[in-house]
């Protein structure tokens, strides 16, 4: 039986500092002396979080960024579960089949739900922004500021595109179930 109940802001607030948290201690083996940044923490901390099938025959991580994205420097991520993180932008009509994460926040609303249709069924995380972006498929829907930070975990999509994911990161972001299973 699946119930919603309104978490208070302050609830919200500590979420969003426990993803940072969670993300800056998958950091710890890494170069200390590098500045971590917002979307290098997000990146590497997914990577720690999710399980990929395929994931052991992996050379690398491929990260890629949608178009109208901001990549962060390669040089900047480091290495994450063994294994280099390669980054790069992903042009207009090119395919994300190589990506393990897809960073979709700087896609326009009129391109998110093109994009999302040619992930559904990859395995491929995709990081978007606002509710929008869950309803549509996305897998990772971050809230903006305004409402109180943090992440929703669409875990319909997650499913569908055979991933799967620790608790740790269910328990810090809210679990979001597209009514009917997928999108």
């Amino acid at each position: 039986m699946a119930f919603r109940r309104a978490a208070p802001r302050s609830l919200i607030a500590a979420t969003s500092a426990a993803l940072l948290a969670v993300c800056a201690g998958a950091l710890a083996g890494a170069d200390a002396a590098r500045a971590p940044t917002p979307v290098a923490d997000r990146i590497v901390g997914l990577i720690q979080y999710v399980r990929w099938p395929g994931e052991p025959d992996l050379a690398r991580w491929d990260v890629c960024v949608a178009a109208g994205g901001i990549a962060p420097a390669g040089s900047d991520l480091p290495p994450a579960r063994g294994r280099p993180i390669a980054v790069r932008v992903l042009s207009a009509g090119e395919s994300p089949e190589r990506c393990q994460i897809l960073d979709a926040t700087g896609v326009p609303p009129g391109g998110v739900r093109a994009l999302l249709e040619r992930t559904r069924r990859m395995p491929v995380v995709t990081i978007g922004e606002g509710e929008s972006f869950c309803t549509a498929g996305g897998i990772i829907c971050l809230r903006p500021a305004g409402s109180g930070g943090g992440f929703e975990v669409n875990l319909s999509a997650l499913q569908e595109a055979g991933l799967n994911a620790n608790a740790q990161l269910l328990m810090l972001g809210r679990r979001r179930q597209t009514p009917g299973g997928a999108p």
